[in-house]
């Protein structure tokens, strides 16, 4: 088991929270606190790139959905990107898939949010 890397680029119209190694139950506290203190902080519109991410199980589902939650609830919004592997198998089996605006890469996700024109990146 891999530990879990979080870190987070604030850019000027949302964040790109970058999750590294596994999303399990002894990581994903890390991971909710993460975006719940940047949530505080007035952060929420968040892309999670989940590129790197080894393993997720139904902790680390529970955490992103609970993260979509609060996002919506601040009027934000929670994408997710590079989707593969354990996750993306956990998705399919519990029919989650649909609630998370899904793209291949950051790149594809802050297109398809600035309607084709570009937004600030770093």
């Amino acid at each position: 088991m891999t530990r879990l890397s979080v870190t987070v680029d604030a850019r000027p119209q949302f964040s790109v929270v970058t999750l590294i190694g596994d999303l399990d139950k002894s990581s994903a506290p890390l991971l909710e606190e993460r975006i719940a203190e940047f949530m505080r902080r007035g952060h929420v519109c968040l892309v999670v790139d989940t590129t790197e991410l080894g393993f997720c199980d139904s902790t680390g589902i529970w955490v992103l959905l609970t993260s979509l939650r609060r996002a919506y609830e601040r009027k934000g919004w929670l994408r997710l990107v590079g989707v593969h592997g354990f996750l993306g198998r956990l998705l399919d089996l519990t029919k989650l898939r649909d609630a998370f605006p899904i793209a291949s890469t950051v790149e594809e996700s802050v297109h398809e949010l600035s309607g084709g024109s570009v937004i600030a990146s770093r």
